[in-house]
């Protein structure tokens, strides 16, 4: 017999055609996503992937297997709704504008998990919140933050740049160089005002409001960007490189709520170890990868 989780762990593998990025989509250990594919192969009696270096390609009885298990990951689901009650409430979620909505996932299935019913609503800058996931600098005054996870900043390189050969990028690498900037992210201006008073200039061809659309230009090869460690996961053609920097650029990532905010605060709190164990486990596997 094999479980409602298994299936959810081969559909996961099959859309993203590989292990590690099927783990970072359901935020588990690869070893865990392997465990369950095998344990469902062993339970069917056949193999549903072939594994290769390129990454995962599903077998016949694998596209035999898919329809199905969506059809019935789809029915349990919609079993489950027939029976919930309706949203009590709707929760605002702020995500900073330098922060990627992934990152938010392990947030977002304990708010689903603790808080049965709610209703989640995304919002943007500017507009009111029950709880904003950011960097400590978008913290106001009126506003209480739980510590979730520390990253430093890299230089992310084109794959087919000479750059990439160095150990390790020093801002002088940088002038003349292909670069994108990132309006949104406020240490991304700080570092852009150090270069410009060590009279470094890069060739900058991109300036990009959207965190998700950097990445995806670094591979393309459009230029050098400076981003947190995080923003680079799962990327296949470009190159990470550690920052040589004396200002140490680095980042400190918190939930935060209003302080009179009774409701939010007890949550908060009460999520303490929970978020940080989650966010903690996102950071090894990733180290892992």
């Amino acid at each position: 017999m094999f479980d409602l989780r298994a299936l959810k762990y081969f559909v996961a593998a099959y859309e993203e055609g590989s292990i590690s990025a099927a783990a970072r989509r359901c935020f588990i250990a690869q070893p865990s996503i392997s465990a369950a594919i095998q344990n469902l192969e062993t339970s069917l009696g056949t193999r549903l992937f072939e594994r290769a270096r390129q990454g995962l390609r599903p077998t016949a009885d694998g596209e035999k297997l898919y329809p199905r298990a969506k059809d019935l990951l789809a029915e349990s689901q919609a079993i489950m709704q027939s029976f919930s009650s309706p949203p009590q409430r709707e929760l605002r979620l702020l995500l900073a504008c330098d922060m990627l909505v992934r990152r938010a996932g392990p947030l977002i299935d304990l708010l689903y998990q603790r808080m049965p019913g709610v209703q989640l609503k995304l919002v943007q800058e500017g507009e009111a919140f029950d709880l904003k996931l950011a960097c400590e600098q978008f913290k106001s005054a009126d506003e209480w933050m739980l510590p979730l996870w520390e990253e430093d900043y890299v230089a992310l390189i084109p794959g087919n740049h000479p750059l990439r050969f160095k150990a390790q990028l020093e801002p002088a690498d940088l002038h003349g160089a292909p670069f994108i900037t990132r309006s949104a992210c406020p240490l991304s201006r700080l570092f852009a005002q150090a270069m410009a008073r060590a009279h470094i200039a890069p060739d900058v061809r991109a300036t990009v409001e959207r965190e998700e659309t950097v990445p995806a230009l670094v591979e393309m090869g459009v230029g050098i960007a400076i981003l947190p460690e995080s923003h680079c996961d799962g990327l296949t053609q470009a190159v990470v490189r550690p920052l040589k920097h004396d200002s140490g650029f680095r980042r400190k990532v918190g939930l935060a709520c209003r302080t009179e905010d009774m409701e939010m605060l007890r949550f908060v709190r009460q999520s303490r170890q929970a978020l940080q164990q989650a966010y903690a486990g996102q950071q090894r596997v990733r180290h892992a990868a």
